[in-house]
Order: structure tokens, then sequence, then C-alpha cells
């Protein structure tokens, strides 16, 4: 009875270990994404942007860029396509979580073209044109982030700089938000999507994971914090955006299952910079706003770019 209860118990411990790494595994390791045009998109939410997308997808991919290459803090060798214009302004593009870059920015890629700006198309760590295996969220990304900035302003010193962040892109891009101050060239943000704290968006898309959501969770939330001490439940993003001054347009969509848009609204009212502006897409779903209304917010970021002289 004894060693039947030892082996029992030996059994549920294997299987808890066994279950804690593959979780991780399926969360914080690189899983590179299939370019998006060789998907069957009519079952998926993009199914009503499919041409519109498509044809904006392909027009990015078709421009001439030249491919970039820098060290992260860690070593890790970091990878971007930078596409010239011939502007004096460069937005440094951020991808979401999984994305393949320009699955997730093109339509923002060609509105910021259109609006004057060259684009640094960047792969962050542990995604596509980049090295490292493990995807922190924003922890480590930050500090990439911040490494970009450092190679375009030595490279276009008199170049205005925008940041612009899709999802996870965003969430990098607010929690460097107040080292921003020593990047007087940085006069705009572009914030799409983003999360505050990236366990709360897990919890809100738990559809996914149905009645089992808290348990896969906490498994989550604890293999990240002992095997990359990453925290996921730390909310920081109040104290770094209440440091920055830098002029900021947020852009969400009402119908965000995985995002909720009252993350945009908080991050909106933390932020300290008094020239702030939000449009709420009616209809968008997660990463959707852009290529769903992307006239409109053409025209209020034209406006918005104008009032602040980004």
């Amino acid at each position: 009875m004894l060693y039947a209860a030892i082996g029992a118990g030996a059994a549920v411990l294997l299987a808890v270990i066994i279950f804690y790494f593959y979780v991780f595994v399926k969360c914080y390791i690189r899983k590179d994404s299939p370019p998006l045009e060789t998907l069957d998109l009519s079952n998926t939410h993009y199914a009503k942007y499919e041409d519109e997308l498509l044809e904006t997808l392909a027009k990015v991919k078709s421009m001439a860029y030249e491919p970039v290459r820098i060290k992260a803090f860690d070593g890790i060798d970091l990878g971007a396509r930078f596409y010239d214009f011939g502007f004096d302004k460069t937005v440094i593009a951020l991808h979401g979580y999984r994305a393949i870059p320009y699955n997730n920015i093109h339509a923002g890629f060609l509105t910021m073209k259109e609006l004057g700006y060259n684009v640094l198309l960047v792969s962050q760590r542990a995604h596509y044109d980049s090295g490292g295996r493990a995807i922190t969220f924003g922890e480590r990304e930050q500090r990439d982030l911040l490494s970009w900035l450092d190679y375009i302003t030595e490279r276009r010193p008199g170049d205005k700089i925008a940041l612009y962040g899709i999802s996870m892109g965003c969430a990098t891009i607010c929690l460097s938000s107040d080292k921003l101050s020593g990047y007087p060239n940085v006069k705009l943000l572009v914030l799409e999507s983003g999360y505050r704290v990236f366990y709360e968006s897990l919890s809100a898309s738990g559809d996914i994971y149905g009645k089992f959501k808290h348990v896969i969770g906490f498994f989550i939330y604890i293999s990240g914090l002992m095997i990359l001490r990453v925290n996921i439940k730390k909310n920081i993003m109040d104290s770094r955006l209440s440091k920055c001054e830098v002029p900021a347009f947020f852009i969400h969509g009402t119908e965000d299952k995985n995002v909720d848009p009252e993350n945009a609204r908080k991050n909106f009212a933390s932020i300290a910079s008094r020239q702030k502006d939000m449009i709420l897409v009616e209809g968008a779903g997660h990463a959707e706003a852009f290529i769903a209304d992307r006239k409109n917010i053409q025209e209020r970021l034209g406006d918005f770019m104008l009032k602040v002289g980004a």
C-alpha cells in the first residue's frame, strides 16, 4: 500500500514537472509563424479584411530594404530591415508576439511611409530575422529597443524618430518609455493594441484554455519567473509611463478579446505627456485597428503629427 502511494505520488510529481516545462516551451520559446499570405484566412478573424490585408502586405514585401544587424545587451544577434524613403524622419516599428514583422505592421508601415517616415522594421528577439530562443514579453525586449535607438540616432543623428508598436511591441515601448528622455530625437509614440500586464491579457483570452485557464496561467507565470526571471504579473506600466513626456497616439479595437480596450484607456491616463490622443476603432479585434480603419487613423495621426511637430 505504501509503495503504491509512493508510486502514485511520484507519477503525479513527474506529470506536474512535465506539464511545467511543456507550458514554458509553449509560451516562452521561439516558434516562427508561417507567412500570412500562405494561410487560409477564411475562417480566421482576418477574413473580413483579407483583400486589403493581402494587398498592403504585398506592397510592403515588394519594397527594397537594407538588412541591419546589431548586438543586444546580452550578446543576442538582433536583425531589422531598414527602408530608406529619403525622408529626414524614421520610425522604429515593433511587431507583436510570435509574429512575422510585416504580418503585423503592413498597414501601419504604409501609413508611416505616407506620412513621411523611413521605416526600421525590427524583428524582436526570438522572432524572424533576430536570434534568441526566449520571448520575455517586453522585459528584455525593452533593452533591445534602446539598442535600436542608439543605432538609429548614431546612424541618422538629424532624424526625428517615432516609435510604433503593436501588441507586445506596444508593451515593449511602454516599458522603455521612462528612458526616452535620454533620446531627445524621439518625437512620437504610436501605440496600438498594447497590454498593461501580460498575465491579465492571458486571463482575458482564457477561452483558448477553457476552464483550466487559471491553472495554465499559474504554470505560465511560475515557469517564466523561475526559468527566465520574468514576472508577467508585475504591473510597472504606470511608473514607466508617468515619466514619459513624448507625444503619444493610442490605437485600439473595441472588440479586442485578447487585450481589453481598457488597457489603452489606462495607459492613456498614465502617460505624463500632455500631448496625447486616442482612437478606438469600432468593431476591430486584436491588432486589427489599422487594417480596419486605416484612412481615418492616417488622417487623425497626420493631424496629431502636425500638432506636436513629429
